[in-house]
């Protein structure tokens, strides 16, 4: 079976959005210009109120959350040769991260497909941004829900005739509960690739650093490199330090990230942007020398940001460097945990030239590797042609369990909307 369309459910879309409706709907833009691949949108969030039509796409919001509903927008597609994608993260479903609703909903769907036949040309496929949190403390709530969670993101696996994640990590967890049907892809930049003014990489006339994202990963960044921070400026290697975020106010007092800057370099040398438009935030981003970042080498290919500064060849510096296959660290990026020891491994290699060199290296792997004209080929060849897990389809097979049962033998008691 060749896709001719595909029906992406997500949480919401721009502008009232999260990273997932951003992803899905570059992810939609580029399979239409690359292979033809024409979109739709269901939105599961009742209060979204965007427009009925998103860039050419056609858009349906559920008025309700529950099975019926969901149910309902994908029994009413008529379109022939169909992919449902779900672009999951629990919590953009639900508060506690466990959408019955929705799996018991695309469980009714398929199983309504299956007694009617009319499987060989509708398949269901799941792109896992999130999974779900571990806890071992029976003692909280937490340990229940999470187990509750795996069961979910177990059942949506087990029907995907593909599953797509972004890290080694998630895709490992996902292979124990069925093998040899998850595709590792990294999530590309979210900003668009504007040209880059020339990069001031010699420290001889000072760094500009870059902090990109949330408030919360703003302050999370501060605190993981405030000693890197602070050397830098002591030692005339820092010329500025930019706080940028979506939309967020330009002025520095009563931010939390901007007093803790102030705490280790001077308030002149603080610049609080805000961005209005993906393009503004590019432009601005593009402004950098160094981009500091609070994940881990393992979480790397799932960070848009992170992936932004590849893009924008911007020399980035993770917490560590660890289990971050694909890429190596000091080859496409630095690792920093701000001891003195790493502090002063990032103050020798920017002295002696290497943020050049992992500058270019970063940006040719991600226009080979993470650019989003490579992703929709590869989500072409695996989901939409079928050239990739040719092998039995378990989107035609009842998982060993009912999620009813699992959440049973997790420990809990049985969710109503089952």
């Amino acid at each position: 079976m060749t896709t001719s369309t595909c029906i992406h459910i997500v949480p919401a879309l721009p502008p009232q959005s999260d990273d997932l409706g951003e992803y899905a709907l570059n992810l939609a833009l580029h399979l239409r210009q690359l292979c033809g691949i024409q979109s739709r949108f269901i939105v599961c969030d009742p209060t979204w109120n965007g427009p009925v039509k998103l860039d050419g796409f056609p858009v349906r919001c559920l008025r309700i959350r529950n099975e019926a509903g969901i149910w309902g927008l994908l029994a009413a597609a008529k379109e022939k040769r169909t992919t449902v994608l779900l672009h999951y993260a629990g919590t953009g479903y639900s508060t506690l991260g466990i959408p019955v609703w929705l799996y018991q909903g695309i469980k009714s769907w398929l199983d309504e497909r299956m007694v009617l036949a009319a499987a060989s040309d509708r398949q269901f496929c799941t792109v896992f941004h999130e999974l779900w949190e571990p806890c071992a403390k029976p003692w909280i709530s937490r340990f229940y829900l999470w187990r509750l969670q795996r069961s979910i993101v177990q059942g949506f696996h087990l029907r995907s005739k593909v599953s797509v994640t972004s890290t080694r990590c998630m895709k490992n967890l996902l292979d124990r509960i069925q093998p040899n049907k998850t595709l590792c892809l990294p999530n590309p930049s979210l900003l668009p690739i504007l040209d880059r003014p020339k990069p001031n990489l010699r420290p001889n006339k000072g760094l500009r650093v870059g902090i990109f994202g949330e408030q919360g990963s703003r302050v999370a960044t501060i605190k993981a490199h405030t000693n890197l921070i602070r050397t830098m400026h002591n030692k005339n290697l820092l010329a500025s330090a930019m706080l940028l975020g979506k939309g967020s106010q330009t002025a520095k007092m009563g931010r939390e990230d901007a007093q803790l800057l102030e705490k280790c370099i001077p308030s002149q040398r603080i610049d609080v942007r805000a961005a209005e438009s993906p393009g503004d935030a590019s432009r601005l981003f593009g402004r950098a020398d160094i981009y500091l970042s609070h994940s881990s080498g393992q979480l790397a290919c799932k960070s848009s940001a992170f992936m932004a500064a590849l893009a924008i060849g911007c020399p980035s510096v993770l917490c560590d460097g660890g289990n971050a296959e694909p890429l190596s660290e000091g080859e496409h990026f630095i690792a920093s945990n701000d001891s003195p020891r790493s502090v002063n491994r990032f103050e020798e290699m920017a002295i002696t030239g290497h943020l050049a060199r992992i500058s270019t290296t970063a940006r040719l792997w991600y226009e080979g590797h993470a650019d989003w004209k490579v992703i929709a080929r590869q989500y072409w060849d695996a989901i939409c042609q079928e050239t990739l897990y040719d092998g039995e389809r378990l989107i035609n097979k009842e998982p060993r369990h009912s999620l009813q049962t699992q959440i049973v033998e997790a420990g809990a008691a049985p969710v109503a909307a089952c």
